[in-house]
């Protein structure tokens, strides 16, 4: 598809997916415990695997080499289980979603971890090294992007509605914390991933930010991560009502980064041209740091952006 790339990224080559950073896919039923997610999701971060507990499959993110999923079939314990969280509180479509990876968290990765031409990517690359990174990671998921940031160096907060805190983003953390008790002397709430450090909480967009994040902690974080969390049309003004009162209540200025990957059905799913204008309206500033094309099962080839917004 790659139609519309030159009107964000003019002089952007297509970044395909690098197969330094190597992820896959594997069946994880262990446990007739309706919590207990059936797949685990991998990446590797040489000198360690992460591992991540999901309840789908992922969508567009493994290249044709790497190990993946193709059928519920393949699965020898797979079972005709309703989903435990059907019925929980705050268990709409957009939190089904966060259960299961995407193409934009693969996307953010490679931007700190493998090589990209572009000055504003190395920029973040070289405050990851540097160990001088504090992230913020909203609509988390499962935890794939923050925890693998953890590892390499930063100091992440990640975020979404209460039913992933609890079951996806927590687990997870505890899954690749080196010891559940590794905590950071400063923090207590953070654990240790491998070079760095995350914590969980919930951050509710269409909630003041003021009930659910104090002052101090707004005003750390250098940068606000976010994956493939405007999809729903129904989305952008809650997630852009929630990050101008994050840049109001920060004195540090933070930057925003995030995904956005174009999907077929308009009036439900929003366009990436309402999403600009919606953010320049505001004043931002927005430049497309990465773009690349992607095959979703079923769905065909989509184009897929990282931007870097600036008030």
């Amino acid at each position: 598809m790659a139609t519309n790339n030159q009107l964000y990224a003019p002089d952007l080559a297509c970044v395909p997916i690098n197969p330094a950073l190597i992820c896959g896919e594997e069946w994880s039923c262990e446990s007739e415990d309706d919590d207990d997610a059936p797949i685990t999701f991998y990446i590797k971060l040489p000198p360690q695997r992460l591992n991540f507990s999901c309840r789908d499959k992922s969508s567009g993110v493994l290249l044709p080499t790497e190990q993946s999923l193709q059928t519920k079939e393949e699965n020898e314990c797979e079972d005709n289980r309703n989903d435990p969280f059907f019925f929980a509180q705050g268990f709409y479509l957009e939190a089904k979603t966060g259960f299961q990876p995407w193409p934009g968290a693969r996307l953010m990765i490679e931007a700190f971890a493998c090589d990209m031409e572009n000055d504003r990517i190395k920029h973040w690359q070289i405050k990851l090294r540097n160990k001088d990174l504090n992230i913020l990671e909203v609509g988390g998921g499962i935890g794939i992007v923050g925890i693998c940031l953890a590892a390499l160096g930063a100091r992440v907060t990640i975020t979404d509605l209460p039913v992933l805190v609890d079951h996806g983003i927590v687990p997870n953390l505890r899954r690749n914390a080196r010891t559940a008790n590794d905590t950071d002397s400063n923090e207590q709430d953070y654990l240790q991933i491998g070079e760095g450090y995350a914590r969980a909480t919930v951050l509710d967009w269409l909630k003041p930010i003021s009930e659910q994040l104090p002052n101090e902690a707004i005003s750390t974080f250098d940068v606000i991560i976010g994956c493939d969390c405007l999809f729903l049309d129904k989305l952008v003004d809650p997630f852009l009502n929630m990050i101008s009162d994050l840049f109001d209540q920060s004195t540090k200025r933070p930057t925003l980064l995030f995904t956005y990957q174009r999907r077929n059905m308009k009036g439900v799913f929003s366009t990436i041209e309402d999403v600009l204008k919606r953010m320049k309206s505001r004043g931002w500033s927005v430049d497309c740091l990465a773009w690349r094309s992607i095959t979703v099962e079923g769905d065909g080839e989509h184009d897929l952006y990282l931007f870097e917004a600036r008030r």
